[in-house]
């Protein structure tokens, strides 16, 4: 039998005005299209009551005890990743009469915890998280125009089947398995493409392909011949050059010829800080990779060859507005960083 469905305060309201001018009550459910049930028990409340509002439910008792939903809000927030079957079993341990999976997760809900997928993050020791908060201590009261001064650069690998993210199709219940509705993954991504790049001052410098091992040697080279013309061509010649702290990158080659060739003793260079992984999230142009493998995505590489051709065509058509954009973003950053005290914070509130 379907569930009855409660009369509104607007529909008990018609009924009312309607036996006011004398309709009868068949006359009414049938001008309202309602059961005459309805319309009777309605007229019979509001007589008792007064009122159009349906009677105060007691609804079903609840199941569990105020110290017993505490303990299931306290067990979950002193440990994250219990799930609700292993709370359901600690609770029922104690219980004469035990609690399905599905109330502890209702009693959860009630106090905001819902289950998610966790965030993957790199480990942060209390030195990261020092180097971390001082870095934003001290960048905090630059101004957007001092951050249009740097020129942002790394490297990223982008993989030709390497998508990560998940992929929606639209198909029929028996079409599963067909082709189009099928995202190909292959053994080791089926073959890369590593490249170096560079923006500053709401333009996008060289993208260079790294082929093989990228050392020292290597990345000296690509400050030669990339770093510095892509800096002196965006933003002038006192630029200040941006690098995590990768091996390769802090070597005594690199840092050399970089003062050297162009920065003069006041100006000097500023690198960020932490290992290179740890302080991604201070480095915009991590932002930039993942706008530029989403544009590539949208056109299907096949191999290394065509995976090349679609960044180089993608890099080009990166908008200045987009790239203004995360250097604008910088001031909150530092502000961000600081709040946590130098801990992760949520970057799509930033």
């Amino acid at each position: 039998m379907a569930r009855k469905r409660e009369l509104s305060s607007e529909t008990r309201q018609s009924i009312l005005v309607l036996r006011n001018e004398r309709y009868s009550m068949r006359e009414i459910a049938k001008k309202l299209k309602i059961s005459y049930n309805g319309v009777y028990y309605s007229l019979q409340r509001t007589a008792q009551t007064g009122s159009k509002q349906s009677r105060k439910r007691s609804g079903r008792p609840c199941c569990t005890t105020k110290q017993e939903d505490k303990y299931i809000r306290v067990s979950s927030l002193r440990n994250r990743r219990l799930t609700g079957p292993q709370l359901a079993s600690s609770l029922n341990s104690t219980r004469k009469t035990p609690v399905s999976t599905s109330t502890v997760k209702r009693r959860l809900l009630d106090f905001g915890l819902q289950g998610r997928v966790a965030k993957k993050k790199p480990y942060l020791r209390l030195a990261n998280k020092r180097k971390r908060l001082r870095w934003a201590k001290e960048h905090r009261h630059w101004t957007e125009e001092d951050w249009k001064k740097v020129l942002w650069t790394n490297e990223y690998k982008f993989e030709v089947f390497g998508l990560q993210r998940r992929t929606f199709v639209r198909r029929r219940t028996n079409e599963k398995m067909l082709e189009e509705c099928l995202t190909p993954s292959v053994k080791h991504g089926g073959g890369n493409v590593m490249v170096w790049g560079s923006f500053g001052a709401g333009k996008v410098g060289d993208l260079f392909r790294v082929k093989g091992i990228l050392n020292k040697e290597g990345y000296h080279s690509i400050l030669q011949r990339h770093a510095i013309p892509s800096g002196q061509r965006l933003i002038g010649a006192n630029f200040v050059l941006q690098q995590d702290s990768d091996p390769k990158h802090t070597s005594k080659v690199c840092p050399e010829i970089v003062l050297q060739e162009l920065f003069t003793a006041e100006a000097g260079s500023w690198y960020s800080i932490g290992n290179g992984v740890a302080s991604a999230d201070l480095n915009p142009i991590e932002l930039l990779w993942e706008q530029l493998d989403r544009m590539v995505r949208q056109k299907c590489p096949s191999n290394q060859s065509n995976l090349w051709e679609l960044l180089l065509e993608a890099w080009g058509a990166i908008s200045p507005a987009y790239l203004n954009k995360l250097t604008a973003r910088m001031p909150k950053v530092c502000n961000a960083v600081i709040a946590a005290n130098g801990g992760f914070f949520d970057e799509s509130k930033v």
